[in-house]
């Protein structure tokens, strides 16, 4: 399986925050951090090994006056979220742009109306094919609207059933994915800074 390099200690800061986020949203659907309450056997496990996480979790999930409380850590989300948008544009496009500002969106499904899951959900379209020989150029679909205008779609990519999913744009300047089928983020780049990082990568080059 193809995979893009990362330095030893990015690995490691980057899988304790996933470790984190990845609890924090399965306690989060159930509304606590029981392990015996827990569905998803991975999380359970992790919480009876690790009290001091379970504890830390509880105290971030609380109930208020029949309503839930999430005080989540945002560092640690926001690590997670922008390593998975700058990994799937890079994997996907071949475009390498770590660094650059990423707009971010993020919803928890089940408080989305419904017009809005519509919307996130439907593949995203564009005028111009994914870089030559890219991942993302294996999956593209064409198709003629009312118009008879050519365009492209890039479907989702289920990673794991019911777990992880995404889309990146055929333009490559957006990306949004869905864990658990509870949190749901988009993130986008500016097609500017796209051309401006690669403008300046071929004058490294050449």
């Amino acid at each position: 399986m193809p995979v893009i390099p990362c330095c030893h200690k990015c690995n490691h800061d980057f899988s304790i925050d996933e470790e984190y986020v990845s609890c924090f949203i399965d306690c989060a659907k159930v509304k606590t951090a029981n392990p015996s309450q827990i569905q998803r056997d991975k999380t359970r496990e992790t919480l009876l090994h690790s009290p001091k996480l379970q504890e830390r979790i509880a105290a971030q999930i609380r109930n208020f006056g029949g309503y839930n409380l999430l005080g989540y850590e945002k560092d640690r989300f926001m690590n997670v979220v922008r390593k998975l948008a700058f990994g799937h544009l890079a994997f996907e496009n071949n475009h390498l742009i770590w660094g650059s500002k990423l707009r971010f969106s993020i919803w928890l499904i089940p408080e989305m109306r419904e017009s809005q899951r519509t919307t996130f959900f439907k593949p995203y379209t564009g005028d111009f094919l994914p870089e030559v020989n890219s991942h993302g150029l294996e999956h593209i679909l064409l198709f003629d609207n009312a118009k008879i205008v050519m365009q492209f779609a890039a479907p989702w990519v289920i990673v794991q059933e019911g777990r992880y999913a995404y889309c990146v744009s055929p333009d490559s300047n957006k990306v949004k994915f869905v864990i658990a089928d509870y949190l749901a983020v988009e993130a986008s780049i500016s097609l500017a800074q796209i051309a401006d990082r690669e403008k300046r990568t071929k004058k490294r080059i050449y």
